[in-house]
């Protein structure tokens, strides 16, 4: 919407995508698509080549996959995203392979969002911490909840807002 794209109100998910997508989708206000996969669990190019219009804002994928797959077509998939006008993001519900060896913005994403539960073995319920860190690209900055990590003379600091 801050780009002028009022009509982008769908988030595309997958028909294997993580539990939480379609909720946390309709939370926001969004409706939802759902992309199908190919046989081998995959996102079937032709359905997502049919759903990416002027009304997508984003399509996101858990990554691996519910299935535990790594989709080959990301890069494919990124470009096709793009050149729509959306954003791709990652649901990171089951990054642990991919932790430290992936780097997401190299394969089109443009913002990832780390699960503390499965990723990194926190424990659910009780009052315990809901997501982890949100990585976005510098375009994104300005919509990043605080604290944003921020690295200024060589150093990170986690800078609160003021009021």
């Amino acid at each position: 919407q801050d780009r002028g794209d009022k009509a982008r109100m769908k988030i595309l998910l997958t028909d294997s995508s993580h539990g939480t997508n379609p909720a946390s989708t309709v939370m926001c206000g969004f409706e939802i698509g759902v992309v199908a996969t190919d046989d081998e669990g995959n996102v079937d190019m032709k359905s997502l080549d049919s759903m990416m219009n002027e009304e997508v804002a984003a399509l996101t994928l858990t990554m691996p996959t519910t299935l535990g797959l790594f989709d080959p077509q990301i890069v494919e998939i990124s470009q096709l995203v793009h050149e729509r006008g959306g954003l791709l993001g990652a649901d990171g519900a089951n990054l642990n392979a991919f932790v430290g060896r992936t780097k997401f913005g190299e394969l089109g994403y443009d913002y990832v969002q780390l699960n503390l539960h499965k990723t990194f073995s926190t424990p659910h319920g009780g009052g315990g911490p809901g997501s982890g860190p949100v990585c976005a690209k510098g375009n994104l900055a300005d919509f990043l909840p605080s604290p944003v990590v921020a690295k200024n003379n060589g150093q990170y600091t986690l800078p609160f807002p003021t009021c």
